[in-house]
């Protein structure tokens, strides 16, 4: 059973959804949309999220070159980076701005996991969390369907970034569109 004390709750998972991805994700991603629903844990940092609605809008730009299985997204975090599952890698970081995929276990529920007992530790860690603290003592955490993202020239990965509130799934979009996917 998947434990997430700071769970923040935003809308419930329509039953349709959980049925169309059965065969795609694992029992604890079902689990997690059945009993939690979509919204924020990790101080607000992570998001779970309708994949379809993703997919739909960045499926084919997600990069996904090795193996012959999908890459559904699951999760984004408040940086607009996406997390999915890919059943021949596990939980893969799609960290758009640092233009790098990394692992993040070969199951749901050790992100999960790791997330719950270890908070910003891990986050730091696994995802670079690091611009968000400063982020949300600027701005506040941000709603769920909003993420921070560096804007002007100063958004490369080596100089200092600032950081404005836009909605996370556009964002998503116009790097990847600007970027290009990152291939893994």
């Amino acid at each position: 059973m998947l434990e997430i004390p700071d769970f923040v709750p935003h809308a419930p998972v329509d039953p349709a959804t959980i049925d169309a991805y059965r065969e795609l994700v694992p029992e604890e991603v079902l689990e997690l949309w059945e009993r939690y629903g979509y919204g924020t844990f990790g101080e607000g940092f992570v998001r779970t999220i309708d994949p379809h609605r993703y997919e739909s809008r960045i499926g084919n730009s997600m990069g996904k070159v090795v193996g012959a299985a999908p890459a559904v997204p699951i999760m984004v975090t408040a940086l607009a980076d996406v997390i999915a599952w890919e059943p021949d890698r596990g939980v893969t970081g799609l960290l758009l701005r640092r233009r790098a995929a990394v692992g993040l276990g070969s199951r749901p529920r050790t992100f999960v996991r790791l997330v719950a007992q270890h908070g910003a530790r891990h986050l730091a860690r696994a995802l670079d969390w690091s611009p968000y603290p400063e982020a949300v003592a600027r701005h506040g955490v941000p709603a769920y369907d909003d993420a921070f993202v560096a804007i002007g020239p100063s958004g490369s990965p080596d100089g200092p970034v600032e950081l404005a509130l836009r909605p996370a799934l556009p964002a998503i979009e116009a790097m990847l569109e600007r970027q290009g996917p990152i291939l893994h």
